[in-house]
């Protein structure tokens, strides 16, 4: 519905300055976002004029309470501060939606390849087995468990038997669109042995080597990054977090005051709570693991 408003008011005003946003094409496709770039780019203009359109009055009404709306230089104030906030909201906005399909793209990078030693291994199995690669498509496909992989097959399975393309097309197709440069290169090894009459479960099996080669890498990597956080963390959060709060009630006993109870208040409910959540954060986003 969003993206039929957006296309209807706005599809004419952006249609002259679509060639500044070639780049975003690619990165859509590599999103799977199943929409056009013209679409995307009135779906962004139409936001961003959204959040100028509503956030300038509400913010107008919200500072004029907090003002004063006795003076009229309270009023003005208000008004200028609330437009000039709206205006950094909506370009915030944009540049937003702008980078989306971008770390989107990432996101779904970063989950194929996690995936790409478990599968490898699966689909040289299934082809030892003297299974057609179509067949091996379809199976890694109804797996789950093996997450935006199984997506990237299943679109390559649904190609070859919904739309009819020859097996060559169909992995070439998805080696255009994957955002994932391994899983690029697997899918053109596919092709050619293929195409060439190679051995494709021996290919397949030395690719799952070396990718899950690649995995236990990443997985030692990633476990001496976490004990340098974890380290940092403790040192400095917990421990000097803890060492403050303990100086401050010493120093509030020998001189009370009101400003090192709220610091105290400050670092205790929303510090610490907001320090932690960005290292799950941060321990989640390094984590070579797709959970």
């Amino acid at each position: 519905m969003l993206n039929k408003i957006a296309f209807k008011y706005f599809g004419w005003l952006v249609k002259p300055y679509l060639k500044h946003f070639d780049p975003l094409r690619e990165e859509l496709t590599k999103a799977d976002m199943r929409i056009s770039l013209h679409e995307y780019v009135s779906k962004m203009t139409f936001v961003s004029f959204m959040v100028l359109l509503l956030g300038w009055p509400t913010l107008s009404f919200v500072l004029g309470l907090a003002l004063g709306y006795a003076r009229i230089s309270s009023v003005a104030l208000a008004v200028t501060l609330s437009f000039t906030i709206s205006l950094m909201l909506t370009v915030a906005s944009f540049v937003a939606m702008y980078y989306y399909p971008s770390l989107s793209a990432s996101g779904r990078k970063r989950k194929i390849e996690n995936s790409l030693p478990f599968g490898t291994m699966y689909m040289a199995t299934i082809a030892s087995s003297g299974a057609p690669p179509a067949k091996m498509f379809k199976i890694i496909s109804d797996f789950a468990e093996f997450g935006e992989l199984s997506r990237e097959v299943s679109r390559i399975y649904t190609d070859m038997e919904i739309f009819g393309m020859d097996i060559k097309t169909a992995l070439q197709k998805a080696a255009a669109r994957t955002p994932s440069e391994k899983f690029k290169d697997l899918l053109w090894g596919l092709s050619t042995i293929i195409t060439t009459g190679g051995n494709m479960s021996d290919y397949l099996r030395e690719k799952s080597k070396a990718y899950m080669a690649d995995f236990r890498r990443s997985i030692k990597d990633y476990s001496e990054q976490m004990s340098l956080y974890i380290e940092m963390y403790i040192t400095l959060i917990i421990v000097g977090s803890v060492f403050f709060l303990i100086l401050s009630a010493v120093m509030t006993a020998i001189s009370p005051t009101s400003s090192i109870i709220s610091i105290q208040f400050f670092v205790i409910f929303i510090f610490l709570p907001m320090i932690s959540l960005g290292f799950i954060f941060l321990s989640k986003g390094i984590s070579p693991t797709e959970d």
